[in-house]
């Protein structure tokens, strides 16, 4: 799964510009490391808002160890997804062993069209080992509802 680097590129510009809009970096947090960009009570495991999932593609969408996993089906992520991410279709047959072979040791973003699916996918990637995992509340709906940047077409 190669990234490309234009993408993320456009997706932290545009993250970072609906951040300052918001309000939600102010000062120096939008210059400072990727580790103090993200917000304090930011659990290492769990749900969190299109706020908080924000800051954390500002923050870590350039890290090699980071991963934003899209688990909606290919027509899905066609109609609209947020750049950057990678593909692992929830409803494939192979779905669990290709999550089960996944590098427990980078931290994930995961997100589908509500929350639904990934809500059991946290389950599942909880009992396979996986140590830092946000789930994106609200899913792509409630991401693009804030206002947040999304793309079409294929990964």
């Amino acid at each position: 799964m190669q990234r490309n680097a234009r993408n993320w590129m456009g997706v932290v510009a545009l993250v970072a510009i609906g951040l300052i809009t918001s309000g939600c970096l102010v000062g120096n947090e939008a210059t400072g490391s990727a580790a103090s960009s993200l917000p304090d009570d930011l659990p290492a495991f769990g749900v969190i808002g299109p706020d908080e999932a924000a800051a954390v593609l500002l923050a870590l969408s350039t890290h090699d160890d980071f991963v934003l996993l899209d688990i909606r089906t290919p027509p899905e992520i066609e109609a609209s997804h947020i750049a950057g991410a990678q593909m692992l279709d929830y409803y494939a047959p192979t779905f669990r062993d290709e999550l089960a072979q996944l590098d427990r040791d980078l931290t994930y973003l995961i997100y589908c069209r509500t929350g639904n699916r990934t809500g059991k996918t946290m389950t599942l990637m909880k009992e396979l080992g996986f140590t830092r995992v946000y789930d994106l509340g609200g899913g792509i709906t409630q991401w693009a509802a804030q206002g947040y940047p999304v793309a079409t077409g294929p990964i």
